[in-house]
């Protein structure tokens, strides 16, 4: 089950809603939704996002930066542990989930990721990894995401006994 399937969606009126679609809708283009009085984002109009383990999320993180494409990303408490979602520019092309690590998950169209809401608490289950920067609204391509993603080596390759030596 996947993070946008476990709340049930809820709407919400208020300050807290209209300053969420203020800061995310209105500086950055993104949809919030509110489910159990929390925001979401709603990964649609192009955005979606690539979770991982966190474990495995810094040398990705990294190779993101080295290259200046790091955009913003969210770590999560699951019930399989603490991952991070990188948010990403889906370039238009329909990627096959069966070639990405089995680590690894493609949110797009129609999934939310919850949103950090009130004042932060070190280890709390969300929050900014790598905040949104006003200053730097685009985000990072998903072909770029994936390319930072190396997937596992294979086991080695027996050697042939007929290779010419």
């Amino acid at each position: 089950m996947t993070i946008d399937q476990q709340v049930p969606l809820t709407t919400a009126a208020g300050s807290a809603a209209d300053r969420f679609d203020a800061y995310y809708g209105q500086l950055f283009g993104w949809s919030v939704r509110w489910r159990d009085d929390g925001p979401f984002l709603a990964l649609e109009n192009g955005l979606c996002a690539v979770t991982l383990p966190k474990r495995n999320a810094g040398p990705v993180l990294d190779r993101l930066a080295a290259v200046g494409c790091q955009g913003p990303a969210l770590t999560l408490s699951t019930s399989d542990g603490t991952s991070v979602a990188l948010l990403a520019d889906n370039d238009g092309v329909v990627r096959s989930r069966t070639a990405l690590p089995g680590d690894v998950t493609l949110l797009d169209c129609g999934a939310v990721l919850p949103l950090p809401f009130g004042p932060p608490s070190p280890g709390g289950a969300i929050e900014w990894l790598c905040p949104p920067d006003p200053r730097q609204r685009w985000l990072p391509t998903l072909s770029a995401v994936l390319a930072s993603i190396h997937t596992r080596p294979a086991s080695p390759v027996s050697r042939n006994r007929f290779t010419a030596r």
